[in-house]
């Protein structure tokens, strides 16, 4: 784990109401936001919860079997 990624789960672990805009992979793992994630979380003028979360986070898309592109190629790949 990297320390963007370290930084992340000490962000995620402090404020976890924002947990609900995390996705993981269910195979390899990994982590990022949801790409729903709106521009702004609270009403709160110069809140910064989006900022942070994009800034320890990468946009991650998941299928409907909760999987990440790359794993979904792998699997493909391998049902050949």
């Amino acid at each position: 784990m990297n320390n963007k990624e370290k930084k992340g789960e000490e962000y995620i672990r402090k404020f976890p109401k924002l947990k609900k805009w995390i996705v993981e992979c269910k195979i390899c793992h990994k982590r990022g936001y949801r790409l729903d994630l709106p521009s702004k979380i609270t009403n709160i003028d110069g809140s910064l919860e989006v900022y942070f979360i994009k800034k320890y986070f990468e946009p991650l898309e998941l299928n409907e079997d909760g999987v990440c592109e790359c794993c979904s190629k792998i699997l493909k790949m391998l049902k050949k």
